[in-house]
């Protein structure tokens, strides 16, 4: 693994791990009014595009990382549509 790979994982990795706190106070809280879903939105298409990059210049982290990101803000975009139709 070469040494920018690292850093790929590691910028990642604390990416993916930022949005956590909010999706276990979303949960736990079953309140998501504080949420924009227009900003899930564009963090979604963002990743997406993300995605898409890494597969063109097979940048592993890249793909591995945003793949992540990806399920954990498609869930944090679940309980905003759960929990607002309360």
């Amino acid at each position: 693994m070469v040494p920018q790979d690292i850093i790929g994982y590691i910028a990642g990795f604390f990416i993916v791990v930022s949005i956590f706190p909010q999706i276990i106070k979303s949960y736990k809280t079953k309140s998501v009014k504080h949420i924009s879903i227009l900003m899930l939105i564009s963090i979604i298409i963002g990743t997406v595009l993300w995605l898409i990059y890494g597969f063109m210049v097979d940048g592993m982290p890249i793909i591995v990382l945003n793949s992540i990101y990806l399920f954990v803000v498609s869930y944090q975009l679940y309980l905003k549509v759960k929990y607002e139709k309360r």
